[in-house]
């Protein structure tokens, strides 16, 4: 959970926030839970969603149905576990709270403010960016691990005034593919490009068997561990077909306290 959050906080505030606050929900459907004298173990449901949501009821109804041919469901008392255990939860609990009201106060986010300095200053300069020095929309690809974190660029470039802006992730991938093919694969026929779109977010649903490379700019707004994923990426804008006389990657990496404990670097 440490690692997992830490990688988290790698990613952005915004999605380091959010999974702190998920992990703050469920703690406290368990001592709901407890509370109501039922704990319902079962890995296949989001038993937590059910809990916060005050749909204990539903969930019961359903469990007593797939228990029949289930049997890693289980629904426990809790007289079935140390008394230590809820003592725990309610300690753990009692800290998540504190620890996502000041989180959630938060109102800064240095690397987003980084992003789009570069963004403003380096990533479209002509004397980089392939399509800004042929004086047309300049053009820019931007991978994230994190959907929270892709759509939380994406917003704040709106703010920024950046509207031609797609956003893909695996809920819309088939959906928005056209799209993506029209305004960044340099391999279409020029009747069939189009010129609707800048800038590309992307989850790792876009990092293979897609060409990106009528942009000659990726931005890997966190660096996965696999550096094998991280070429993959790359190789997005790296293509035959380009037209663009060089590439350039940008990574952002873990600052060295967060670092001296997920080791991306050296990986």
């Amino acid at each position: 959970m440490r690692t997992m959050l830490l990688k988290r906080l790698d990613s952005s505030f915004h999605a380091f926030t959010r999974s702190l606050c998920r992990f703050r929900d469920t703690t406290q459907a368990m001592v709901t839970m407890f509370e109501n004298g039922r704990i319902y173990i079962a890995p296949e449901l989001n038993v937590s969603e059910y809990i916060i949501e005050g749909r204990e009821d539903e969930l019961a109804a359903l469990i007593a149905e797939l228990q029949v041919d289930d049997p890693a469901i289980e629904v426990c008392t809790p007289d079935d576990f140390e008394k230590s255990f809820l003592i725990g939860l309610e300690q753990d609990l009692s800290i998540l709270n504190e620890i996502c009201e000041a989180w959630l106060a938060v109102d800064e986010d240095p690397k987003v403010e980084e992003f789009i300095r570069r963004l403003k200053t380096e990533f479209c300069d002509p004397s980089i960016n392939h399509h800004a020095a042929t004086k047309e929309s300049p053009r820019l690809v931007v991978f994230s691990e994190s959907k929270e974190t892709s759509s939380y660029i994406v917003e704040r470039l709106k703010s920024e005034g950046y509207d031609r802006v797609l956003f893909i992730d695996s809920a819309t991938r088939k959906d928005r593919m056209p799209h993506v093919r029209a305004n960044f694969d340099a391999n279409r026929p020029i009747e069939e490009q189009a010129d609707d779109y800048d800038i590309i977010v992307s989850t790792e649903v876009l990092a293979e068997g897609v060409n990106l490379h009528r942009a000659n700019v990726i931005v890997n707004y966190d660096t996965p561990w696999n550096s094998t994923r991280l070429m993959q990426r790359i190789g997005r804008v790296n293509r035959i077909g380009t037209t663009a006389p060089r590439i350039y990657v940008y990574n952002f990496f873990p600052t060295a306290q967060v670092d001296a404990n997920i080791d991306i670097k050296k990986k």
